[in-house]
């Protein structure tokens, strides 16, 4: 008798903010510097403990290690596509001041090999609380 087991797939799941606070005009930098070169996209899930995330812009940032350099890396916020037209894509999105959504996710391409930082900036008039961020992929 013989047993096929089903292939699985390694994926990430992290949380890598739980409950924070951010002050009206607020940053808040996770710095997770994780090692992502195994996968080919991040599903970053940006959440609020059951109240809208009006106002909170988020920014994904990448590195490739390199000694010597202030940072410890060369850093990129950003990415130019070629195969359709030649226009730069940023790793950023803000939501809107009447947005009522308690989450949203970003799912962007690993362009380097590190996620360097998940960046939250509160452009809203009101402090936002209850903030969570998790990080999920699946291996190429």
């Amino acid at each position: 008798m013989t047993t096929m087991l089903a292939m699985e797939t390694p994926t990430l799941s992290k949380v890598l903010l739980q409950n924070a606070a951010i002050p009206a005009g607020g940053e808040h930098r996770v710095l997770p510097n994780l090692d992502v070169k195994k996968y080919d996209r991040l599903h970053i899930h940006i959440g609020r403990d059951a109240k809208a995330l009006a106002g909170l812009s988020v920014k994904v940032l990448f590195s490739t290690p390199l000694p010597g350099l202030h940072c410890g890396a060369i850093l990129a916020d950003s990415t130019v596509w070629f195969e359709e037209t030649v226009s730069e894509r940023e790793f950023i999105w803000t939501a809107p001041l009447n947005f009522n959504g308690t989450g949203f996710i970003m799912s962007v391409p690993v362009v380097a090999p590190v996620l360097y930082d998940v960046i939250l900036k509160n452009t809203g008039p009101q402090a936002l609380d209850a903030i969570y961020v998790t990080v999920m992929a699946q291996e190429i």
